[in-house]
């Protein structure tokens, strides 16, 4: 298995940072490369629906419409249409950075002129097929009553109609619009990849169809299927899954680069260090293959569920684990209002966290070395209530990541945690020189029943909550 490169995704809500293409500017696209993104995420660079536009006004007079209720794979032609958004990629590709955009795999806008065109396309009322209910569907101008996209554990999205995955022409329909989106940006970001695997997608829409009949309209997976014929296209093209419900793995097998890791961030939230060790004892490949975040745009603001130390102490985690990353924009500035998508302008204004945006920036510049890459991956236990360690080592270094997961009476910085796992690491028995990569200060250990540190004497401040150090021998 080829493995994949860890991407730092920057992820840019485009209709709330600007009205056109070309404001994106390439001093921003620069300055990004240089904090060491890989790619940014232009979430919301469709054309959007006038339908989805006015069912979204039922809710608030300023919602202009989800970015996620797509009328036709048109880019935004408010914002310069096709000429400057080829224009914009070619911009980001000069700064170092590939464009990752949104794939909605599951619907379409309610007034999508698919479903004139082909209504064959779209679930619509078959009492044969499944129960249903007058609040899942909708009757579109055409005489159509079609269903209203949905997730089965939530009340339909009633500005979309939901495409219907047994349709062959559909699946094709789809696998044309990747090809043509894989000619001018470098990989989507799938919407709710989970929802047309077939298992789902049967149970959901399918239900009282024979099996005979839904294999035969279904014979194989649309992933599978759609990812291959991509590839073969554009070999380099990436696929992100935006997965839950225990499908990640599933999805990988079936081509997707990265997977949303929701499980660990939950974790992390929920100060559960038992459930950030089981996150962290996966399999090598799950770990690669996963993409890590503690916010994005369906998300709470970080800054909303993290104080600064804590925050600080879930993104170098995640920052140093193996693995893809992905930062919101505000993220780092440690802004607390979550804006609907349908939202372009905030409710608030907010003022930067200095502070916060410049320790974010050094952490991203101090593991972006190859160490944090690539190294090999240990998990080690510190010996301290509520707290982790993990090493990254290659041929040149190792360095160690101990933090504080869970709520505990002592200051990280007090206990004494053994780290004599870093020692084993770098061959010593004797004596360890460890130095604090984000303060520089440096101390030798000597061997006593096994290494035993206190982080004070690293210099970790009393707030602090966690520590990047380097092992070597002393």
């Amino acid at each position: 298995m080829v493995r994949l490169k860890a991407l730092r995704l920057y992820e840019i809500n485009t209709r709330v940072h600007c009205t056109n293409f070309d404001q994106i500017t390439d001093s921003e696209l620069i300055g990004l490369s240089k904090l060491g993104f890989d790619g940014v995420w232009l979430m919301g660079i469709w054309q959007i629906s006038e339908g989805a536009k006015r069912v979204s006004k039922v809710t608030s007079a300023d919602f202009e419409g989800s970015p996620y209720a797509v009328p036709s794979y048109d880019l935004n032609r408010e914002m310069g249409g096709a000429s400057r958004f080829t224009r914009l990629v070619k911009r980001a590709h000069a700064a170092g950075l590939s464009v990752i955009v949104d794939f909605v795999s599951n619907h379409m806008s309610l007034d999508s002129p698919w479903i004139s065109q082909h209504p064959e396309f779209f679930i619509r009322s078959d009492t044969t097929a499944r129960k249903q209910s007058t609040n899942e569907f909708f009757l579109h101008k055409s005489g159509e009553v079609v269903a209203f996209g949905r997730d089965p554990y939530f009340a339909p999205w009633n500005d979309t109609a939901q495409l219907d995955y047994a349709n062959q022409a559909l699946r094709n329909r789809m696998i044309e619009v990747l090809k043509r989106i894989s000619s001018y940006a470098d990989g989507v970001r799938c919407d709710m990849a989970m929802l047309v695997l077939r298992d789902c997608f049967r149970r959901l829409w399918y239900p009282s169809a024979p099996n005979e009949v839904f294999d035969r309209l279904m014979p194989g997976e649309f992933w599978d299927q759609a990812i291959t014929e991509v590839k073969r296209v554009n070999p380099d093209f990436k696929f992100i899954a935006e997965a839950y419900w225990n499908k990640e793995d599933e999805l990988r097998a079936l081509g997707f680069d990265l997977c949303y890791e929701k499980k660990l961030y939950d974790a992390l939230v929920n100060r559960d260090l038992g459930q950030v060790t089981e996150r962290l004892q996966r399999d090598s490949n799950s770990l690669r293959g996963s993409l890590y975040f503690i916010e994005n745009h369906d998300e709470p603001r970080a800054a909303s569920v993290f104080g600064d130390s804590e925050n600080l102490a879930a993104l170098a985690l995640i920052l140093s684990i193996p693995g893809s990353l992905l930062i919101h924009e505000g993220q780092m500035e440690g802004k607390h209002e979550r804006l609907p998508v349908q939202r372009l302008r905030p409710l608030i204004e907010e003022p930067d966290n200095v502070p916060l945006r410049d320790a974010y920036s050094d952490l991203l510049k101090l593991t972006a070395s190859d160490v944090f890459k690539n190294g090999e991956f240990q998990l080690f236990d510190p010996g301290v209530y509520g707290a982790i360690g993990f090493i990254r080592k290659d041929h040149s270094r190792v360095v160690a990541y101990l933090g504080q997961i869970s709520d505990a009476w002592h200051k990280f910085n007090g206990p004494e945690m053994n780290v004599s796992s870093l020692a084993r690491a770098i061959g010593t028995q004797g004596r360890l020189r460890l130095t604090n990569l984000l303060t520089g200060t440096s101390m030798t250990l000597q061997e006593n029943n096994g290494f035993r540190l206190e982080m004070n004497r690293l210099g970790v401040e009393e707030a602090t909550k966690f520590c990047l150090i380097e092992a070597s021998v002393a």
